[in-house]
């Protein structure tokens, strides 16, 4: 059991945003990018342990240093349009030195079908 003291030493993860949201992209385009902040809401260093996400057309990564209270770090998300279409709405995992550890972010993007040159 954890005492009231370490509780309130521990960081404490907050983002201002969770779902970002590209709108319409064509999927002729190679690459659509975004950033979540990530703030420590604590009073202890917050630290990213890993992001993951489950799907080849979307990558992400994040700040390296440890965030101190009160301070901001980054998630940052690429997705790739080209060649799909339709609706995608994908889940990033944040790992965090936090209570709970996993942190869910969501991308949302409706790709457009790409014309072929001959049926403009």
């Amino acid at each position: 059991m954890m005492s009231a003291a370490v509780a309130m030493a521990q960081a404490a993860v907050k983002f201002p945003h969770k779902i970002y949201d590209f709108g319409e992209v064509m999927g002729n385009v190679d690459s659509v990018t975004c950033s979540f902040d990530i703030v420590n809401a604590g009073k202890s260093p917050l630290i990213i342990e890993g992001v993951y996400v489950k799907c080849g057309c979307t990558q992400a990564s994040h700040s390296k240093k440890a965030i101190k209270p009160g301070g901001k770090g980054y998630v940052y998300v690429t997705f790739y349009p080209k060649g799909r279409e339709g609706t995608y709405l994908k889940s990033i995992y944040v790992y965090t030195n936090t209570s709970p550890r996993k942190n869910i972010l969501r991308i949302k993007a409706f790709v457009k079908p790409t014309l072929e040159e001959g049926n403009k």
